[in-house]
């Protein structure tokens, strides 16, 4: 099931996670960007909790797979929240919850009609509910992050270094995502299809070691509310 380069991609992910979350506590990353920070130790965790399934469970790998992918993506939706509320520190604006909630409407009805969707003919169950919720998910994350652009620019935030280059991070993977999801869904899955896996794997690791070496040579960002009165 799994190669020498599944179990390559998996080593380096996992260490480079561990780096990234010493990094974070000794910077104390953790105060001003919970959830960012938490979502690490919850990928940190679940790579753990994968191979020691994949070692002892290997049937219910893909079940753990499922579970995992839906936690994994509101995980992700709450970092962007959280991003766009470290961006107000920067700048006393008027906000709008129900502006920022139809401009993901409409950044999912935009990457929705972008995506040519076929629906999966695999027989087996499992398969079919991975495929679909992979090509749900890939739209939630890209329409999460074309939200939280548009309602940045219509505020007219400033980015700093720190949450500009998490978001961009975050966004090249879910643009990959999006793109082995649509090809999944043009009947390109199965075992000869394996190295887009591996392709969506090794873009989580270039986004680590994105992170990494910002985070290992600044100090995080300072808390810049402004003062009322």
């Amino acid at each position: 099931m799994f190669d020498a380069l599944d179990i390559a991609l998996w080593l380096a992910g996992a260490s480079m996670e561990f780096v990234l979350l010493s990094l974070l506590i000794l910077r104390r990353v953790y105060r001003t960007l919970p959830v960012f920070f938490f979502y690490l130790v919850y990928c940190l965790c679940g790579d753990a909790v994968g191979a020691l399934t994949l070692r002892f469970f290997p049937g219910n790998y893909l079940q753990f797979f499922l579970v995992s992918m839906a936690i994994d993506v509101p995980f992700q939706i709450g970092i962007f929240i959280e991003l766009g509320a470290s961006l107000l520190r920067y700048r006393a604006a008027q906000t709008s919850r129900l502006a920022a909630v139809l401009l993901m409407a409409l950044a999912c009805l935009l990457v929705w009609s972008l995506a040519k969707w076929i629906n999966p003919t695999s027989p087996a169950i499992l398969d079919r509910l991975y495929i679909i919720l992979a090509q749900a998910f890939a739209i939630l994350r890209v329409s999460a992050l074309l939200a939280l652009v548009w309602w940045s620019s219509l505020l007219g935030l400033s980015w700093p270094d720190r949450e500009l280059r998490i978001t961009s991070g975050l966004g090249f993977y879910a643009i990959v995502a999006l793109g082995v999801a649509v090809l999944n869904t043009h009947h390109l899955v199965g075992i000869e299809y394996h190295w887009l896996d591996q392709i969506q794997v090794a873009s989580y690791f270039c986004v680590l070691t994105y992170w990494v070496p910002f985070f290992a040579k600044r100090e995080p960002e300072p808390l810049n509310i402004y003062s009322q009165g």
